[in-house]
């Protein structure tokens, strides 16, 4: 069956649907099973749903053995993931142009700093000058 088919059944792209359909799936047997957020024990929509390493894997000893290790997974609210993921990885700035400032400063902070090194007339040079 050709993809544009599938398409114009589906509504969407196929890859997207399943997608959907993935999570769904894995939303209700998680929901069947009886599991609570991992972070705060709190009640999981599907909207809010995640999956979650108990143990960070990225930058590991081990990153491949901790990201596909079942025992390491649980299933949290996307805003706890979040958080967590934030605050286990101290020392990492968003913008690399801040590497070195305190990391005391609120987000809005770093943002007025970076709208201030940038303005219309660097972007439009940066056009003129990239394309981009």
């Amino acid at each position: 069956m050709s993809k544009h088919k599938k398409t114009q059944q589906l509504g969407m792209n196929p890859s997207t649907a399943s997608g959907r359909l993935v999570k769904d799936t894995l939303f209700r047997l998680v929901v069947e099973a009886g599991h609570k957020c991992y972070r705060c024990g709190g009640e999981l929509t599907r909207e809010s749903f995640s999956i979650e390493h108990k143990v960070p894997w990225l930058d590991s000893e081990e990153p491949r053995g901790l990201f596909f290790d079942q025992d390491n997974i649980a299933f949290s609210h996307l805003a706890c993931n979040c958080k967590a993921s934030r605050n286990t990885r101290k020392g990492v700035t968003k913008y690399p142009e801040f590497v070195g400032v305190s990391e005391k400063r609120s987000p809005s902070e770093v943002a007025a700093d970076h709208r201030r090194k940038y303005c219309p007339q660097k972007r439009k040079e940066k056009y003129f000058r990239t394309g981009t």
